[in-house]
């Protein structure tokens, strides 16, 4: 585009941002960032003071790399309890509503579930204003809330929040969720929205960023004193939402397999679980590390010889785990703990990268886990494939033009018309190879 004047103007609004490391914050970021970087788009921020990273207050208003960023207010109780995060969580969405009382309308509002009742905003500020915005589902909320045991279903909080947000996602211009169950699950729940209003894009990782990093120069398998180790690993958020029994028997069936370490990379509310399960079962073949770098990441997925996610049979419709991108994009063997209905087991099987295993089904796992390890071939091809997929679905660049092409043609140009952008196309090459002292 010629002029700033003809700039799309786009205002996100997310309680975690940059420099933060949750995942919704980093997601926005990189979101932002390319939405600059096509000159197509200007992108403001509103956000509040990071949470996750130990640091200063920053300021309340800055620029990074061209994103305008602005910092509201919100309390900062701990947010690993549930007082905590309600207290934080309300404030900032009063912090915001005021801020968009006396804001100036722009081009669209993003919304994603960060938190929960932040895209009550959007219908608020249509009816206030005609602002137009687009409601990013990255969680379906009440449900989750009540399946977690936070609210009670037949109680007055859901039947309230549960009118609430079916009426922000009515107001909504578009919804986006992230996984074709997510929609099927929305239009059963809210079957008079259209569904040519809602688009399917998932996530991602970032391709500069995740590099596949040949065994024998990944220098955390040293640090940590795994170069001798096949290596099953779960990284990620250890949260409510995901199964972590069936992985744990697995470690303690194979605990005589001395080869093979069970390892744990992140937090969560599920943590505790597994140390006390080590304790009991006095595990030797587990380990647990907090999160890494995110600079690092392309080193602690790397680790891998095999990547294990879940996710609880009744939150196929109300969730899609992102650390599946980046797995993927580790170009390692998959394994999926869940249902053979949910999507990731239709991705893994599609693509050939991977396998699903029921919930409580430990003997089979121990034997993918034995035949991953057993058969090179197998191995070498699952790799393959699972970075084949992720450069074919689901890189960084891949979803930002999926939103340039939504967010741009929706305004002013005809749908046929094609986009242009300033990214360039890395060398996603595979260059992943298996540890030489595995058979």
């Amino acid at each position: 585009m010629d002029t700033e004047k003809e700039k799309i103007s786009i205002k996100i609004l997310t309680q975690g941002f940059y420099p933060d490391f949750v995942a919704t914050g980093e997601l926005m970021y990189e979101l932002a960032l390319k939405l600059v970087e096509s000159n197509m788009f200007e992108v403001s921020i509103i956000t509040t003071q990071p949470s996750f990273v130990k640091k200063e207050s920053l300021p309340k208003r800055e620029t990074i790399n061209g994103i305008d960023i602005n910092r509201l207010f919100s309390f900062k109780f701990d947010k690993n309890q549930l007082k905590g995060k309600v207290f934080n969580s309300f404030s900032f969405f009063f912090s915001v509503m005021h801020h968009l009382n006396f804001s100036k309308k722009v081009d669209w509002l993003l919304i994603p579930t960060s938190p929960p009742l932040l895209p009550l905003l959007g219908a608020y500020t249509k009816i206030l204003k005609g602002q137009k915005y687009i409601f990013l589902m990255h969680d379906v909320y009440p449900e989750i809330a009540a399946k977690l045991g936070y609210i009670k279903k037949d109680g007055i909080i859901y039947k309230m929040w549960d009118i609430l947000t079916g009426f922000a996602l009515k107001k909504a211009d578009k919804i986006i969720v992230l996984s074709d169950d997510m929609k099927d699950g929305l239009l059963k729940w809210l079957p008079v929205l259209d569904e040519t209003q809602i688009d399917v894009i998932h996530n991602w990782a970032n391709e500069n960023l995740m590099k596949i990093i040949p065994t024998e120069e990944n220098p955390f398998l040293d640090q940590f004193k795994l170069r001798d180790k096949f290596i099953v690993e779960y990284s990620g958020n250890i949260g409510q939402l995901h199964e972590f029994d069936t992985l744990l028997h697995s470690a303690k069936a194979l605990q005589n397999e001395k080869d093979i370490l069970f390892l744990f990379i992140g937090e969560g509310a599920k943590k505790h679980c597994i140390k006390e399960y080590i304790e009991n079962n006095n595990l030797d073949n587990i380990m647990i590390l907090p999160y890494q770098k995110r600079e690092d990441l392309a080193y602690s997925l790397g680790m891998a010889d095999i990547h294990v996610l879940s996710l609880q049979e009744q939150y196929n419709h109300l969730a899609a785990p992102s650390k599946l991108y980046g797995i993927l994009a580790s170009g390692k063997p998959v394994i999926f703990i869940g249902s053979q209905k949910c999507y990731i087991a239709r991705i893994l099987e599609k693509n050939h990268c991977g396998f699903q295993v029921d919930i409580n089904d430990s003997e089979k796992l121990i034997h993918i886990i034995k035949e991953i390890k057993n058969n090179t071939g197998l191995f070498n091809e699952l790799s393959q494939n699972s970075r084949k997929t992720f450069e074919e679905n689901y890189t960084l660049k891949k979803a930002t033009n999926n939103y340039y092409k939504f967010l741009y043609n929706k305004h002013f140009v005809d749908e046929n018309q094609s986009v242009k952008t300033h990214i360039e196309q890395p060398d996603l090459s595979f260059t992943g190879v298996r540890k030489s002292n595995m058979p």
